[in-house]
């Protein structure tokens, strides 16, 4: 049997070696209609292209702390898992901390006196919308695209290597931030390969790991939806979509 990944990019880089085409990340709004799918292949591409950002343009070094304030979104997942391929501490927009850096949505403004980073949440991302981007705050979709599909970490994790500020400031680690991962997908009943569909608000910890972690060490997918959700929609979204486990709250 072959070992499992003990750090998160290892993770990732074991589910593109398996079946690179399947889907793993698909985010639906259900008031404009709106869905975006991405292939494990897609989300590897970002993933180094958001890497690449955090190290190239942003200065961001193993051990860094980025707080990630953003809501149920595609690019949630690629930033987080962003973060942890270039060795950043990623902290929860609901936790108390100051922060080497903090990513947000353009639905809303700082929170910190970090440097700032505004992610456009358009279903397919690209620029901030207008008037976002405030002084010297850095615009996240006029950059990513022009760093390489493949990324090269200067200082690459290890299973000991601080991934993410947990309950009560407690910082875990690569490999534990994996057990809890696998911990949650047991408490939840989300079973090996299977698909899941949440509305969870990644601001928390268990809500980031649920619709970024969970669905890779189940070797799963997810489906993240946002909009209205009407018992009768996610209903029929859950059908469509052929989920195995809903996790939304009408």
């Amino acid at each position: 049997m072959a070992a499992q990944p003990d750090v998160v990019p290892a993770l990732l880089a074991a589910l593109l070696a398996q079946d690179p085409s399947r889907p793993l990340v698909t985010w639906v709004d259900l008031d404009s209609g709106a869905r975006v799918e991405l292939s494990v292949a897609t989300v590897a591409n970002w993933v180094a292209k958001t890497g690449g950002l955090l190290q190239d343009d942003l200065d961001v070094s193993a051990g860094d702390r980025v707080a990630l304030a953003l809501p149920v979104h595609w690019q949630t997942v690629t930033w987080a898992l962003g973060c942890w391929a270039v060795g950043a501490v990623v902290q929860c927009s609901d936790e108390v901390g100051s922060p080497d850096l903090e990513v947000y949505g353009d639905d809303r403004g700082a929170r910190t006196d970090a440097p700032g980073v505004v992610v456009g949440l358009a279903p397919f991302g690209g620029p901030a919308r207008p008037g976002s981007v405030v002084g010297d705050t850095t615009d996240a979709g006029a950059l990513v695209l022009g760093h390489p599909d493949e990324l090269l970490a200067f200082d690459p994790p290890t299973a000991s290597s601080p991934a993410l500020v947990g309950a009560n400031g407690v910082v875990l680690d690569h490999a534990a931030v994996l057990a809890a991962a696998a911990e949650l997908a047991d408490r939840i009943g989300l079973e090996l390969g299977a698909r899941l569909l949440t509305a969870t608000p990644p601001t928390t910890v268990d809500g980031l790991l649920e619709t970024a972690l969970v669905p890779l060490v189940t070797g799963g997918s997810v489906v993240q939806l946002v909009g209205a959700a009407k018992p009768d929609a996610v209903a029929r979204l859950a059908e469509e979509e052929q989920v195995d486990l809903v996790r939304v709250t009408a």
